[in-house]
This record gives C-alpha cells, structure tokens and sequence, in this order.
C-alpha cells in the first residue's frame, strides 16, 4: 500500500498565540482510507450449512466428575483448618516464653508425682485397726477440749460456729476505734435523748466485745443473734462510710441511734 508523501502544518495556538510547525508523516495515503470506508467489505463466509452435533453426556462420567470435585473440596477445607490450627499455634508459641513452659511442665510433672502417691496411699493397706479408729473417733476433738465448750457431741456444729465468731470478731474490731473516736470527740449540738441512747449503745458495744468470745463458748448467744449482730455491723459500717467523725459527730450519733442497732446480745440468763 503505497504511504502519502511528508507535509508541514503550522496550527495557532490558543494559548500563546503564535504559530507552531508540526511535521506529519501519514502512514497511509488518504485515497486508500477513502476507498476501505466507502467500498464494499469482504464479511466472512456463513456457516449455515455446517451443523454442530453434541455428543451426550454420560452420567458415569458425570458421577466421576463430581466425586473427584466433593473430594478436592474436602482436602481444601480440612487443609484451610489445619493451616488455621498451625498459625494460631505459632502465635502461641511466640507468646510463650521458655521459662513459662519449663514451669508448666514442672507444674504438671509435680501434680502427676502427688497423683501417684496418693493413689499409692489409698491402696496401701491401713495402718491402725478398726478398734484404733474407732477410739479415735469417741475422743472429741482436741480443740474443744482446750477451750472448754460444753456439747462436744456436736462437734460439727460447734466448729462451724467458732469459724463464724472468728469473722464476726474482726468486724467488731474494725467497728471499735470508730465508736470510740466518736464517743471522745467534743460535741455541743446533740440533743440529751440521743446522747443517751448512743451512750448505752457504746456500753453494750464494750460490754460484748469484752465477752463475745466467752458467750460463744458457753453457748449462750444464739445462732439468731449472731446474724443480727453480723447485720448490725454491717449497718454501722455504712454509716460511718468516709466521713470525717470529727466534722460530724451529731450525724453520726443520730443516724446509729435511728438505725435501732443493739448489741444487748448474747447475756447469760439468771
């Protein structure tokens, strides 16, 4: 195809304003572009007569097909589980550090060693007679023995009530230099009824603090008055709170005296 021959134009620009000089060099000639758009074009041949047949399927063929998919599929998950299981694996381990696992292993190593004494000491045979143990249970226990409570046959019952005084005791101990601060601290507002209904409240708070324990051993306060008292200083508790005793002290006394605690408890009757 033969190419068009090599011309100059000199377009304005819009810009500037002045003239530039372009060289085109056309690759092919504007005769031929011409005679390609306006002649008449060579389609391709019709393929009409040409009838494509379909060879049908065949449904072994189809069951392989779809079984080996099933299958790929199957490794594809448990492969995407086991690479999930493997990461979340080497996270752990960057996370641990040796000396964590040396004490874990030392830890588990430990437990395994008592498991087997044990499990050796249950299946050695006794080393006292039926009669030894028996003796041994008609004794009572050898704290009761020391502190003097009464009722040993219901030893049971006794030792839970002595671990029961031992919390109520440390309530009534963190409850006492407060009454007594308050009890000191100067006060000229409070009124003679309050002043002597707080000034038997404390009487009774120094008189069962001095014997709490001594009335748990005789058995004289009841069970019933122990969770009173249990409740009563949990009351004393919250209106003490944070506030400052010295600011005040008429707060105070009036609201232990209108939140009707008593600890005339536990006396023993004549």
């Amino acid at each position: 195809m033969p190419k068009a021959s090599r011309f100059t134009v000199k377009p304005r620009n819009t810009a500037t304003g002045e003239r530039e000089e372009w060289d085109i060099r056309p690759t092919q000639s504007l005769e031929d572009r011409i005679s390609n758009a306006v002649g008449p074009k060579h389609g391709k041949k019709s393929r009409q007569g040409n009838v494509f047949y379909k060879k049908p399927a065949d449904p072994a063929e189809i069951a392989r097909v779809n079984h080996e998919a099933a299958l790929n599929d199957i490794r594809r998950k448990k492969l995407q589980k086991l690479l999930k299981q493997c990461e979340k694996l080497e996270q752990r381990l960057q996370k641990a550090s040796l000396d964590d696992l040396i004490a874990q292993a030392a830890a588990e190593w430990v437990t395994n060693e008592r498991n087997a004494k044990t499990l050796a000491e249950r299946l050695a045979p006794p080393k006292k007679s039926l009669m030894e143990r028996v003796e041994e249970l008609r004794i009572p226990a050898e704290w009761i023995a020391k502190r003097g409570i009464p009722n040993p046959k219901f030893c049971h019952c006794t030792e839970r009530k002595w671990d029961w005084f031992l919390e109520i005791d440390k309530k009534m101990n963190a409850a006492h230099p407060k009454l007594a601060k308050l009890w000191k601290v100067d006060d000229w507002s409070t009124t003679a009824p309050i002043i002597e209904k707080f000034t038997k409240l404390v009487a009774d708070f120094d008189d069962l603090s001095d014997h709490l324990e001594e009335r748990v051993r005789q058995d004289s306060i009841r069970n019933e008055e122990l969770r009173h008292l249990e409740k009563y200083l949990k009351r004393v508790q919250g209106i003490f709170g944070e506030l400052e005793i010295e600011k005040h002290p008429t707060y105070l006394k009036q609201q232990l005296v209108y939140s009707n605690v008593d600890f005339d408890l536990g006396k023993p009757k004549l």
